[in-house]
């Protein structure tokens, strides 16, 4: 069992490129177990390459990872999705022809294996699991103010309805690990602050978030540490007040300007 005080997720002199250009280099980073930490940077400094070289979506080329102290260097998504990281996209992904409930479903583990013979002779426990996942999914479609929708095709939800979806939908794997790709994008800014505190609930629960954002304010806000990469490295970790003080941050980051988006490092 890890305590507060590790690292959940080491990431260890990590390269990746495609063809000649080198979109990660020997980037280092480590995530405290228990905490909302942020991965910021500007466009092209490779922080969706990062994250999708450590939750299996590319190749790992160089370097190595390591999730809750085992190396996972070339596990796929699968693999990592059955040992508890799972992580969402900068677009929705829902299944659109599926209700808001099925989405939500699908994502259920510890299923009975409806195999012919379990067909024939396991019918009872099956039906009693499958009422145990609805309810289960009904309650975390409650938490996330999404229940009234169930029966809803999902396609027909706004942006950010999709958006607690998609972490509904995550919540429902019971994940340890979540890596969020730019979860505000796209997102109403009424509904900016509801998506916030989800977050806080979900941490306060004991699962580990990890988000690239480029709201810095949001940033701020909900990251208790701050990893900054440029040009394909990890140039500083801390908080985002550490950051401010950091010359090499905010020229590489923001330029001369001292602002991005209206948020100033």
């Amino acid at each position: 069992m890890l305590s507060a005080s590790d690292a959940i997720l080491q990431v260890e002199h990590v390269s990746h490129a495609f063809g000649g250009v080198r979109a990660v280099q020997d980037c280092t980073f480590s995530v405290p177990a228990g905490s909302i930490s942020g991965l910021i940077g500007p466009n092209g400094a490779g922080k969706t390459t990062a994250i999708n070289v450590v939750g299996g979506a590319l190749k790992l080329q160089h370097g190595r990872v390591r999730y809750a102290g085992v190396d996972t260097s070339g596990w796929s998504p699968a693999q990592m999705a059955r040992q508890g990281l799972l992580r969402t996209f900068q677009l929705s992904r829902e299944f659109a022809r599926l209700t808001v409930l099925e989405n939500v479903l699908v994502a259920a583990t510890g299923q009975i294996d409806e195999t012919l013979r379990g067909a024939l002779f396991r019918r009872r426990a099956i039906r009693a699991r499958e009422r145990q996942l609805v309810d289960q999914a009904r309650q975390i479609l409650s938490n996330f103010g999404l229940d009234a929708l169930r029966n809803d095709w999902a396609e027909t939800l706004s942006g950010g309805q999709k958006r607690l979806l998609e972490l509904a939908r995550a919540v429902m794997a019971r994940p340890k690990l979540l890596l969020l790709d730019e979860p505000m994008a796209g997102v109403n800014p009424a509904l900016i602050d509801r998506i916030e505190g989800h977050l806080r609930e979900l941490r306060d629960q004991g699962l580990t978030l990890l988000l690239v954002e480029h709201n810095l304010n949001v940033v701020e806000r909900l990251c208790d540490l701050v990893i900054v990469m440029a040009e394909g490295r990890t140039l500083a970790e801390g908080t985002l007040a550490d950051h401010r003080a950091n010359p090499e941050v905010v020229r590489a980051y923001l330029g001369s300007s001292g602002t991005v988006g209206g948020a100033r490092v």
